[in-house]
């Protein structure tokens, strides 16, 4: 169905009915705009499959991603066994082709173990950092705060160790919970930061069955001393 527009007398130019053109119309005039406006709703319509067929796409190629992943890594581990001198650079190709996926991540952190094990800490720390600020704090929690704490001890830089201690300390919970803030606690003590170090000797000292408990009073002393 068309209607004249606003032209000038004698010129008459057809246009689509528009739906509010209709509402009185009922089943005749609504029929008569769906074969009028047919490309319009052939062209959103098809959008619409194209968007749907996008999602399904992304999804099964994400999935091939994380399968191939998985291959790469235990690949890249029975490699390593077999010769752990290829350690490094065997978890460094799937690190850096799978990042951001589990297997990624896990080997970006049996790498950073074997370089600390070569001697290799400052380079290590770098692997685990980027890894940190990559999303990676998010998805491995305690366990990159941990080893990274390790790396700094390792580097003889206390304060940065007790940072991640308590990091790690904050994604876990329980036993661990408590040692990670004890090593934290050290750390600080190792930094000559007493003041931090005699907080969390204190928080400790508190439960009095905890397992650290005992060391806690201990330690709160020797602060005590110090200061």
């Amino acid at each position: 169905m068309y209607i004249a527009s606003g032209r000038p007398r004698g010129v008459l130019v057809s246009r689509p009915v528009t739906m509010s053109e209709f509402e009185e119309g009922g089943l005749d005039s609504l029929t008569t705009w769906f074969k009028t406006n047919q490309k319009l709703i052939s062209i959103v319509l098809g959008g619409m499959v194209a968007v749907g067929l996008g999602v399904v796409l992304w999804q099964k190629s994400a999935q091939t991603k994380v399968q191939n992943a998985e291959r790469a890594f235990f690949q890249a581990q029975t490699a390593t066994a077999q010769n752990p001198a290829n350690a490094v650079a065997e978890l460094g190709k799937v690190a850096t082709r799978y990042a951001g996926t589990s297997a990624g991540d896990r080997a970006t952190l049996l790498m950073a173990q074997s370089m600390m094990t070569q001697g290799k800490t400052a380079e290590a720390m770098k692997k685990l950092e980027a890894l940190n600020s990559g999303g990676g704090a998010e998805r491995l929690g305690s366990t990159l705060q941990t080893l990274m704490a390790a790396g700094y001890e390792n580097l003889n830089k206390p304060a940065e160790a007790a940072k991640s201690y308590l990091a790690a300390a904050a994604t876990s919970i329980g036993d661990a919970k408590v040692q990670r803030q004890a090593d934290a606690a050290r750390s600080y003590m190792a930094a000559g930061n007493t003041t931090e170090a005699l907080k969390l000797w204190t928080e400790l000292a508190k439960d009095e069955r905890g397992a650290l408990a005992a060391e806690a009073h201990v330690r709160i002393g020797e602060l005590a001393v110090k200061q």
